[in-house]
């Protein structure tokens, strides 16, 4: 057979690259299929079930909501902050017909307020002597009282609640 030239087809190449194939199939299917027990299929992650976050809020003093403070009185909020929480916002506004003065305190401040009035105007978190404000406060975890503190002498001031004063927090 003058003119005609065959060479002999090699297989070795053709396996090789059938067993790399097969290695990466096993490794994927291994890889997205174990210990996933979602319903969407598998991707190799923990099974271990994440939370997700919860954010809860705190109504401290509804809105339209009235009281009134005897001159030297103030009228407070308990309110505590489980721990663990994060993202925690003190949101709300007020108008009195006289001035006040309003606060965040924690349990030491609201003690040395208690001995003297005139502490509450070193708290973090005061808005003043004033007959409105709207108040923004950013705490941590723990313990805490909303103050309205009228220093006056000689009469007695109402306050409105102009927004609702809410604690908002996530855990």
């Amino acid at each position: 057979m003058a003119g005609t030239n065959t060479k002999k087809k090699s297989n070795t190449g053709i396996i090789a690259t059938v067993v790399v194939v097969i290695i990466v199939i096993a490794f994927l299917a291994y890889v997205f299929g174990r210990g996933s027990s979602s319903p969407y299929g598998g991707g190799g992650y923990s099974s271990t079930p994440s939370t997700v976050p919860q954010i809860y809020t705190i109504d401290l003093l509804s809105q339209g909501q009235v009281f009134s403070i005897n001159a030297g009185g103030y009228y407070g909020v308990n309110f505590t902050v489980p721990s663990g929480s994060y993202s925690i916002n003190v949101t709300g506004s007020y108008t009195s017909q006289g001035k006040v003065e309003v606060a965040i305190l924690t349990p030491a401040q609201y003690g040395a307020f208690s001995q003297n009035q005139g502490s509450i105007a070193s708290s973090q978190y005061y808005y003043g002597d004033t007959q409105g404000s709207t108040i923004n406060a950013q705490l941590s975890a723990g313990q805490y009282t909303l103050i309205f503190y009228d220093p006056g002498i000689i009469t007695q001031d109402t306050v409105t609640v102009v927004n609702p004063i809410v604690a908002h927090y996530t855990n």
